[in-house]
């Protein structure tokens, strides 16, 4: 039995499918189980579930949350979350705030630099604009044919992502500076949910020399490392899965599935991905409700 455990839906501004094409994607893809991983957003976690019921496949609910950390740019996954907590909810309404005030003045920053791209473009998908939605609108618009730099991307897989990694997230030379939550307070508001943070694709943003960051955020609470993804090479995935044996923490897996933002990307398609990583999972989940049990018992909130 197989999982992935990295699924965005179109909730996420770089998502294309709605969450019943994704159920039957991962249906007609013999999965076992998934998880739903919008980016800062909750929105199709019901219909998810929903649609999970219907067609027989496990949708464990979760969601993928911005955060920064010292000069960093990190994702963290929070697994078996409560979407219908007022927190949660609250958050993610803030991130998007944020996302939707941000729109022309990235454009701004990014027109300075000799980019040309319209705002219907990024604004179309009618989900929340991300870093890769300006990308997506610069690769379409033909009036860039000619950049030299955009040009040096055009012939590489996932090129939209990759430009995106290098130019346009936090701390890179075209991003226009909004709010990110710090990462301590990200973890928490995942525990105190019901959740398991875990951190996705870390060598997206890290490298190896940078393991002494993994273990301050083992120091906030980190559950889990997704060590097997799309992202990362066989030997980062090596180093990552020996880093959490050594560190008695949870190597998880996931595709990171969006669908034509990362073409070359399908469900599933991700190492190391048996049923039994869900299960320690779940065993997790287990530990972390409990403690809220135990808070709850002792009047602690």
């Amino acid at each position: 039995m197989k999982v992935d455990l990295h699924i965005h839906t179109a909730a996420s501004g770089d998502g294309e499918f709605s969450p019943q094409e994704i159920v039957k994607l991962a249906k007609e893809n013999q999965l076992q189980a998934i998880a739903i991983t919008d980016h800062d957003s909750i929105n199709s976690i019901e219909s998810a579930l929903y649609w999970g019921e219907r067609y027989g496949i496990e949708v464990i609910p979760g969601c993928e949350f911005s955060a920064q950390y010292k000069d960093k740019w990190l994702h963290v996954l929070g697994y078996f979350i409560d979407h219908n907590n007022p927190a949660i909810k609250k958050w993610c309404k803030k991130i998007e705030k944020s996302l939707e005030e941000n729109v022309d003045i990235q454009i701004a920053k990014l027109r300075e630099a000799g980019f040309y791209l319209d705002k219907d473009k990024v604004v179309e998908s009618g989900a929340q604009p991300m870093p890769v939605s300006y990308c997506r609108a610069m690769f379409l618009d033909q009036r860039n044919n000619d950049n030299k730099l955009m040009n040096q991307y055009r012939s590489q897989e996932n090129h939209i992502i990759k430009f995106c990694m290098d130019w346009i997230v936090t701390g890179r030379p075209y991003n226009a500076p909004r709010y990110i939550p710090g990462v301590q307070d990200v973890i928490s508001l995942i525990i105190q949910s019901g959740g398991v943070p875990v951190l996705a694709h870390p060598a997206a943003t890290l490298t190896h020399d940078e393991d002494s960051l993994l273990y301050d955020l083992l120091g906030f609470g980190l559950m889990g490392i997704e060590a097997f993804t799309t992202w990362h090479t066989t030997e980062q995935e090596e180093h990552y899965y020996r880093f959490c044996q050594a560190n008695k923490v949870l190597a998880t897996c996931g595709s990171d599935f969006h669908g034509k933002t990362k073409p070359h990307i399908h469900i599933g398609q991700v190492k190391s991905n048996s049923y039994e990583v869900l299960e320690c999972l779940k065993d997790l989940y287990g530990i972390v409700k409990h403690k809220k049990a135990n808070c709850r018992i002792n009047g602690i909130y």
